[in-house]
């Protein structure tokens, strides 16, 4: 599951600026791209993972940063759990890989899906996917999101500038139930200002 979804969101994005980013140590994305949460578990600014092998939205709680980029949080009606903002800067390449969030699920329930808003945008940054052997990159717009299931395709984003930085928010959601909020969004060709 791939889909770019047909809403696009305007923001202001200078928050963006009064993050304190730290490097990733996940094996995919290490040196190759810092971060800041949005959301964690333990609400902390530089806590990026899970702590259980299922994602339960109730176990996450809001960072101190949610009140500096509120109005773009609360646009999304996602129930989520891991909420983050990447920063990936000038010549970076994280690999394509897959993530393992669905492995323990046992139901509808359990599964998640991942968005991946662009919050700065250029001809540079290609989002790359690979479902099926087939591989197709992806220029994001700012304000433009991409839905899929980190575990069944592969995702990796490569920043092809060598001045500008690559901003995104990443979202781990809760897949089911689909909610007509989601419908419209990923259908909806409109432009929604926050």
């Amino acid at each position: 599951m791939l889909m770019v979804a047909k809403t696009k969101l305007v923001f202001d994005n200078s928050w963006l600026f009064k993050l304190n980013f730290k490097p990733h140590d996940d094996y995919d994305l290490a040196g190759n791209v810092d971060a800041v949460s949005i959301k964690s578990v333990d609400g902390g600014i530089h806590s990026f993972y899970r702590n259980k092998p299922v994602e339960y939205p109730s176990d996450f709680k809001y960072t101190k940063y949610y009140d500096l980029c509120k109005p773009l949080i609360d646009f999304f009606k996602f129930d989520t759990t891991r909420v983050r903002v990447h920063k990936q800067e000038p010549g970076q390449a994280i690999p394509l890989h897959t993530d393992d969030n669905n492995l323990n699920a046992k139901d509808n329930s359990d599964f998640r899906l991942r968005a991946v808003t662009a919050l700065t945008g250029s001809s540079d940054f290609v989002y790359q996917f690979q479902l099926n052997d087939e591989i197709e990159q992806i220029n994001l717009k700012v304000g433009e999101t991409v839905i899929f299931d980190p575990d069944l395709v592969a995702h990796g984003m490569m920043n092809n500038s060598k001045t500008e930085t690559r901003y995104s928010l990443v979202q781990v959601f809760s897949a089911y139930p689909v909610t007509p909020w989601l419908k419209d969004f990923i259908n909806m060709d409109r432009i929604e200002l926050l």
